[in-house]
C-alpha cells in the first residue's frame, strides 16, 4: 500500500491517507494561474518503471529521445526508432466512464469529446474561475463604493469576465500548451496531446482570450473614469507573469518557493486589486494586506505538492516537500497559513488609543449638528486657533462681538436667513417638489446677499452658509436631494427646514419645524414640537456668560422627558466664528459613555448655533442609505493627490466655489460629481453630512437659532413663529423647568456703572417665557 501525504484542513497537520487526491489536484496537467497570473508548479509523475524501462535496455526518458525540444510527433518518431525500448502504456483515450460535467469543468475524469467548442471550454478550466470572481467581489466591497445599482453590478460582472473566462482561460490554455509533452506521457487523451484540437486552434485561442482580457481591462478604466489605466496595467502585468511562469526559459514554477507564492498571490491579490481599483482607489495598505495574505496562499499551494513528491524528485523539480522533506514541508505549509492569518488579524484588531481628554472634541470638531453614531470619524479637521503674536490676538478680538461692524454683519445675515425661511415655509404645500423648494431657498439667499456690501473697498465673501434642507417626518436632518429626485410633500407631513447664510464669513443659521395642515397641531406631533420649543427656550436662558455647556445638556434632556420625548443623540450645538460653522466649543445633546465633550464655559462676545432635535422614538437615528448624502464640506487640513481625472475636476470646482462652507452636490457638474466625490470621500478630503432617520412612524422636530452673547444679554437673532400647539403634556407641575423659563435673557449690572465682561454674579432682568417668545419670533 502506498502512503500519500494529504492535508487535513481541520487539524492543519499532514496525515497519512490511502484515499486518492482530489481530482482538481490530481489532473494530469498542472493548475495554471488565474486572471493572467502565475500558474502553480507543474506536477506530474513519471510512468511506473515497468512502463518506462526495458529489462534489457537502460532507461531513456521518451522526451529526451526527440530532437529540437520534442513535440508529440517527435516523441513518437523517437520511440519508433528504438525497437527495444518499451513505450509507456498510457491509454489512448479517456476512460469510458468519463464525465461530461468533468469535461466542461476541465478536471480529471473528463469524457472524451469531439465538439471543438466544448474542448475549448475544457482548456480554460472553468473550475478555476470562482476564486477570481470572489476576489473581484472582495475588492469591490473593500472599496466602500460599490452600490447595488445596475451600473455597478454591470461593471463588476465585466471585471469578473475579464479575470475569469478571459485571463484565467488564457493562462490555463497556455499552461496546457507548454505542458503538452508531459501530458503526452501522463494523460495522452487530453485535448492537445490527443490531437482533438489542432495547434493553430490552441494558439488562436490563447491570443483571443489574452486580447479580450486586455480589451475589457481598458474598457473598465474608461468606464470608471480612470486618468491612469490601472486595471489595464494589472491585466498586462498578470498576463506577463503567467507567461514567464509557464514558458521557458524562466519557467518560475520549477522553484517551489517562487511558484507557490506566485500562485497564492494571483488567486488572492490581483483580482482583489482589480475590483478595488474599479470602484475606488487601490491604496498601499490594501496592497500590503493582500500581499501578506498571499503568504498564506503559498501554504495552501504547498498542499498540492505532497501528492507528487516522487514524480517531482524524479523530474528534478524543487518542490518544498522534495527540497526540505515531508516533515519539514508540512510545518512550512501550516505555518505559512496560520502565522500569516493570525498576524494580519492581530494587526487589524489592535485598538487605537485616544490621545487624551481632547480626543472626542477633535472627533466632533469637524462635524456640524450631526449624529456621531452615524459615521465613524477617523480624524476630522481640527481648527488651530492659537495665536502666534500680539497682532494676531488683536485681530482675533476685532472679529468678535466687541466690534459693531461684526454685530451688524451677523444681524444682516440673520435677517436674510429669516426671510428665506419665511419664503420656504410658504412654499411647503402638498405635492410641492422638495428639490424645487430647496433651490428656491438657496437662490433667495444668494440674491439677497448679492445686493448688499457691493460698494465696499475690500471684496466680501457672502452667500449660503448651509444649503436648504427639508427633512420629512422620521427623517432627522440633511435631506437636500439632487435635481433628478422626484420626492414631494404630502398633507400632514412634519417638515424640518434647515438653512444658513453668511456675510464676510459671519454666519447665521436657523432650523424650523412646520406641519402641512390647517388649524392647530395636536397629538404626538404637538408633543414633540412643544418639547423642542421648550428645550430651545431653556437653552436660550442657560447659554450665558458663567454657565457651562453641561448645564444645557442636562436641562434639555429633562425638558424632553417631560413631554415623553427624547433628545436625539449626537446633535451638537457649535460655537460660530468667522468662516467657522463648527467651532470647537460645543454643547452635546445627550451625554453618555460613547460621546463626551470637553467642559466649556460660555463667555461674553461669543456666538452659538443652538441646535435642538427631539423625537417620539428612541432618539438614536441611523444612516440608511449613503447615496442620500448630498451635503459636504471641504476638510481644509487634508491633502491628497487624486488619481481620477473626474475627482480632480470636482475637487478643483469645490475649492473654487465652496472653499470653506458646506455645499450641496446639486451645485456641482452632476455627471462628474458622482465619480469624483467618491474618491474625495475615500481620502477624507470632504466631510459628509449624512441623512439620518428614526424608525418609520416616529416624529422628529428640529429647532435651531443663532444667539449672540452680547454685553447687554443674550440675543436670539434667527427664528420663525410656531404654529399653534395643543400638546397632551404639561410642564406646569415641574418647578425646575418653570424656574429655568423664568430666567431673563438680558443682563443688568448691580449698582450700575460701566459694564464688565459677564461674570457669574451678574443679575438678569426677569423675562417671562411668553414675552421671550414674542420677542424672539419677530420677523
Amino acid at each position: 500500500m502506498k502512503i500519500d501525504a494529504t492535508y487535513n484542513q481541520f487539524s492543519h497537520v499532514i496525515l497519512p491517507s490511502t484515499s486518492p487526491c482530489p481530482p482538481e489536484l490530481a489532473s494530469g496537467s498542472s493548475p495554471a494561474l488565474p486572471h493572467g497570473h502565475l500558474p502553480p508548479p507543474r506536477r506530474h509523475r513519471p510512468p511506473p518503471p515497468s512502463s518506462l524501462l526495458s529489462a534489457s535496455a537502460p532507461h531513456r526518458h521518451p522526451l529526451r529521445a526527440s530532437t529540437g525540444g520534442g513535440g508529440l510527433s517527435r516523441w513518437s518518431r523517437a520511440a519508433e526508432t528504438d525497437a527495444k525500448e518499451t513505450k509507456p502504456k498510457a491509454p489512448e483515450k479517456a476512460p469510458a466512464a468519463g464525465s461530461s460535467f468533468n469535461q466542461l469543468l476541465g478536471i480529471k475524469g473528463a469524457k472524451q469529446e469531439s465538439d471543438v467548442w466544448k474542448i475549448r471550454l475544457q482548456l480554460t478550466k472553468p473550475v478555476t474561475w470562482p476564486p477570481l470572481v470572489w476576489g473581484v467581489l472582495c475588492g469591490a466591497a473593500a472599496s466602500g463604493n460599490f452600490h447595488w445599482t445596475v451600473e455597478d453590478v454591470a461593471k463588476s460582472i465585466v471585471c469578473m469576465i475579464m479575470s475569469g473566462p478571459c485571463l484565467t482561460g488564457y493562462t490555463q490554455t497556455m499552461n496546457d500548451w507548454y505542458d503538452r509533452d508531459i501530458d503526452a506521457i501522463n494523460e495522452p487523451y487530453r485535448p492537445i496531446p490527443s490531437g482533438a484540437i489542432s495547434e493553430n486552434e490552441v494558439i488562436t485561442q490563447i491570443w483571443v482570450l489574452l486580447l479580450a482580457g486586455l480589451g475589457l481591462g481598458a474598457l473598465l478604466d474608461v468606464w470608471a473614469g480612470h486618468d491612469s489605466p490601472i486595471i489595464f496595467y494589472l491585466a498586462v502585468g498578470g498576463s506577463l507573469l503567467s507567461y514567464i511562469y509557464s514558458a521557458p526559459p524562466l519557467k518560475l514554477k520549477q522553484n517551489g518557493w517562487i511558484g507557490n507564492f506566485a500562485l497564492g498571490a494571483s488567486y488572492i491579490s490581483l483580482p482583489w486589486w482589480a475590483g478595488q481599483a474599479l470602484f475606488g482607489t487601490l491604496t498601499p495598505d490594501i496592497v500590503v494586506l493582500t500581499t501578506l495574505y498571499s503568504i498564506a496562499g503559498l501554504g495552501i499551494a504547498i498542499v498540492n505538492d505532497f501528492k507528487s513528491v516522487e514524480g517531482d524528485r524524479a523530474m528534478g523539480l524543487q518542490s518544498l516537500p522534495v527540497a526540505f522533506g515531508m516533515e519539514t514541508a508540512k510545518w512550512i505549509c501550516v505555518g505559512a497559513i496560520d502565522i500569516t492569518q493570525l498576524s494580519v488579524a492581530g494587526g487589524l484588531t489592535v485598538p487605537v488609543l485616544p490621545e487624551g481628554p481632547c480626543e472626542v472634541r477633535r472627533q466632533i470638531s469637524g462635524k456640524r449638528s450631526a449624529v456621531l453614531c452615524l459615521r465613524p470619524i477617523v480624524r476630522p479637521p481640527v481648527r488651530i486657533e492659537a495665536m502666534s503674536s500680539d497682532d494676531d490676538v488683536r485681530e482675533e478680538k476685532e472679529l468678535d462681538l466687541s466690534s459693531s461692524d461684526v454685530v451688524t454683519k451677523y444681524k444682516d445675515a440673520a435677517e436674510i436667513v429669516n426671510n428665506a425661511l419665511k419664503l420656504v415655509v410658504s412654499l411647503c404645500k402638498p405635492k410641492a417638489k422638495i428639490v424645487d423648494i430647496c433651490e428656491r431657498g438657496d437662490s433667495f439667499i444668494r440674491e439677497q446677499t448679492g445686493n448688499i456690501y457691493k460698494n465696499v473697498k475690500k471684496k466680501i465673501e457672502r452667500g449660503v452658509a448651509f444649503p436648504t434642507c427639508l427633512s420629512v417626518n422620521n427623517t432627522v436632518c440633511h435631506f437636500s436631494p439632487l435635481a433628478t429626485d422626484e420626492a414631494v410633500l404630502e398633507e400632514n407631513d412634519m417638515i424640518k427646514i434647515d438653512m444658513g447664510c453668511h456675510i464676510d464669513g459671519f454666519i447665521a443659521v436657523v432650523a424650523h419645524t412646520h406641519v402641512i395642515k390647517d388649524g392647530p397641531i395636536t397629538g404626538r406631533a404637538a408633543d414633540v414640537l412643544a418639547a423642542a420649543n421648550t428645550a430651545a427656550e431653556v437653552a436660550l436662558r442657560l447659554v450665558r456668560p458663567g454657565k457651562k455647556n453641561k448645564d444645557v445638556t442636562e436641562a434639555i434632556q429633562k425638558v424632553a422627558a417631560a413631554y415623553d420625548c427624547k433628545i436625539v443623540e449626537g446633535v451638537l450645538s457649535h460655537q460660530l466664528k468667522q468662516f467657522v460653522i463648527d467651532g470647537n466649543k460645543v454643547v452635546l445633546s445627550v451625554s453618555n459613555s460613547d460621546t463626551k465633550v470637553d467642559d466649556a464655559e460660555f463667555e461674553e462676545n461669543e456666538i452659538y448655533a443652538i441646535d435642538i432635535v427631539t423625537s417620539t422614538g428612541e432618539g438614536k437615528p441611523k444612516l440608511l442609505d449613503e447615496k442620500q448624502t448630498t451635503i459636504y464640506k471641504r476638510a481644509v487640513d487634508k491633502n491628497y493627490h487624486l488619481k481620477m481625472k473626474a475627482s480632480r475636476f470636482i475637487f478643483s470646482e469645490i475649492s473654487q466655489k465652496f472653499p470653506i462652507m458646506p455645499f450641496t452636490a446639486r451645485a456641482l457638474e452632476e455627471k462628474r460629481a458622482r465619480l469624483g466625490l467618491v474618491e474625495c470621500m475615500n481620502h477624507e478630503l470632504l466631510q459628509p453630512y449624512p441623512v439620518l432617520h428614526e424608525k418609520p412612524g416616529d416624529l422628529v422636530a428640529h429647532l435651531k437659532f443663532t444667539v449672540l452673547l452680547m454685553p447687554s444679554g443674550s440675543q436670539r437673532v434667527t427664528s420663525h413663529p410656531l404654529q399653534q400647539l395643543q400638546s397632551t403634556k404639561s410642564i406646569e407641575d415641574d418647578a425646575e423647568i418653570k424656574a429655568w423659563l423664568a430666567l431673563g435673557t438680558k443682563t443688568k449690572k448691580k449698582g450700575g456703572g460701566k459694564k464688565k465682561k459677564g461674570k457669574k454674579g451678574d443679575a438678569a432682568e426677569a423675562e417671562p417665557m411668553e414675552e421671550g417668545l414674542n420677542d424672539a419670533n419677530k420677523e
